[in-house]
C-alpha cells in the first residue's frame, strides 16, 4: 500500500513543473470504487477528477520541497493515494524531514483555500457551507452549477477530510513521519518504538470510530490493516 508500485504498460505519465508523475491504472479503479456513492455517472466523474487534482497537488507539496534541498523527485499516484519518491544522496536535519511531510497537506489546504476564497471573493458568501454541509444538515450551496458545486464539494472532502486524517501521528502516513521525527529527536533510542506504539493506537482507534461512528467498513479495515502492520513493526523493533 505504501511502496512504489511496478510500473506497467497502462501507466499514464507526465511532468508538471519539471518533475515527473506516473499514474497507476490502479489510482483510476480505486477512485471509482471509493466514489460509487457519489450519486450518479456524472458525480462519479467529478469525483475521480477531483481525487486526481487533490492527490496530485498534495504529491507536488512533497516533491517541491524535496526538490528544493537538492534532490530529485518523482510522484506514483496509485491504489488510495500517492508518493513521492527521491534518490537520497545526503542526509537532512529532522526538521527538514518534517517540512517535507507537511508540505503535502499544506498544498492541499492553501490549495482548497484559494479556490473557495476566490469563489467568496466573486460574492458567492455560502461558500463555506460546503465545508459546513460535511459535518451537518446544512443545504449544499448553488455555485454556477450543479456540476460546479459537487466538484467543489468534492475538492473539500478530499483536501480537507483527508488532508485531516493524513496528518493524524499514523505511520506510514505524513502525520506518522512528522511524529517518528519528533519522537527519534527526543529518543534516539526508544523514538522509533514510540512512535510504533502512539501509531498503533491512533490506528486502531480510528478503525472503530469508522466501523461504529461512521458506519464506514472501507475506512475501519484501512486503519485496522496499518494497525495490524504497526503492531509487528513494533514486535520487530522490540527484539
Amino acid at each position: 500500500m505504501f511502496y512504489e508500485p511496478n510500473q506497467s504498460p497502462y501507466d499514464f505519465r507526465f511532468q508538471l513543473l519539471g518533475i515527473p508523475v506516473r499514474v497507476s491504472p490502479w489510482f483510476w479503479f480505486w477512485s471509482v470504487v471509493l466514489g460509487m456513492s457519489a450519486g450518479g455517472a456524472r458525480e462519479l466523474i467529478l469525483w475521480v477528477l477531483a481525487v486526481f487534482l487533490s492527490i496530485l497537488i498534495h504529491e507536488m507539496g512533497h516533491a517541491v520541497v524535496i526538490r528544493h534541498y537538492g534532490f530529485r523527485p518523482r510522484i506514483v499516484l496509485y491504489s488510495f493515494g500517492g508518493l513521492t519518491i527521491h534518490d537520497r544522496t545526503h542526509r537532512l536535519m529532522w526538521y527538514e524531514n518534517i517540512f517535507i511531510s507537511f508540505a503535502g497537506p499544506l498544498a492541499g489546504f492553501l490549495f482548497l483555500g484559494s479556490v473557495l476564497g476566490i469563489f467568496y471573493l466573486m460574492g458567492y458568501r455560502t461558500i463555506g457551507n460546503l465545508v459546513l454541509c460535511m459535518f451537518s444538515s446544512v443545504e449544499i450551496p448553488l455555485v454556477m452549477s450543479r456540476n460546479l458545486t459537487f466538484f467543489l464539494l468534492f475538492l473539500t472532502q478530499v483536501n480537507l477530510f483527508w488532508g485531516i486524517l493524513n496528518l493524524l501521528p499514523i505511520f506510514p502516513l505524513d502525520g506518522g513521519q512528522i511524529s517518528r521525527e519528533f519522537c527519534q529527536r527526543l529518543s534516539p533510542a526508544y523514538g522509533f518504538r514510540w512512535m510504533l506504539q502512539v501509531s498503533t493506537g491512533t490506528a486502531a482507534a480510528m478503525a472503530l470510530f469508522f466501523l461504529f461512528a461512521m458506519n464506514s467498513m472501507f475506512a475501519a479495515m484501512m486503519f485496522g490493516m496499518i494497525a495490524f502492520s504497526n503492531y509487528q513493526m513494533l514486535k520487530m523493533a522490540s527484539y
